[in-house]
């Protein structure tokens, strides 16, 4: 059924929700994950003089690459097949709900797991909806994790910087 699994993971108990649900169904049929991160480094304006754009970009990079290791330390023990990728977004491809919908298309995943927070209104409105936009964009079957789930016993993405989500 899904045999190829892409879950993508954020410095949120929603991605971590993601995680953990993925890696259940991927226990109970055999799949193999891959575990996404987006660096969205497009909307980051390089001309900016207060700030200098190289060290902004590896400072993006280097978080993405502790919400990866965590994820695979969380993954150690699980006798699952998983690989974990850092996913960019560019001029080309500046919305990372088209990088993560691009990268399941590419790796033939046949199921796309992402957290999301279900917000309404106007708070949905300021914010947007990258699970959202991941449903427009991505042609495979996308499962939502809603938050508010108890993460007790759990060791899931988790960065020293930022406990915000983008999904």
């Amino acid at each position: 059924m899904y045999k190829k699994i892409l879950v993508a993971v954020d410095n949120s108990d929603t991605g971590k929700l993601a995680l953990k649900e993925a890696v259940k169904i991927a226990k109970e049929l055999g799949s193999k994950l891959r575990i996404v991160y987006v660096i969205d480094s497009f909307n980051v304006y390089p001309a900016a003089e207060y700030v200098s754009y190289e060290d902004l970009k590896e400072s993006m990079e280097q978080e993405g690459k502790l919400i990866l290791d965590a994820a695979k330390a969380s993954l150690k023990s699980s006798a699952i097949s998983f690989s974990q990728h850092l996913l960019k977004t560019t001029t080309k491809k500046p919305r990372i709900a088209e990088a993560i919908a691009a990268d399941a298309e590419k790796w033939g995943a046949d199921l796309i797991v992402v957290g999301t927070h279900g917000r309404r209104g106007f708070s949905h409105f300021l914010l947007g909806s990258v699970a959202e936009s991941i449903i427009r964009a991505a042609t495979k079957p996308i499962l939502l994790i809603r938050g508010g789930v108890d993460l007790s016993g759990f060791i899931g993405p988790i960065s020293s910087r930022n406990s915000g989500s983008r999904y």
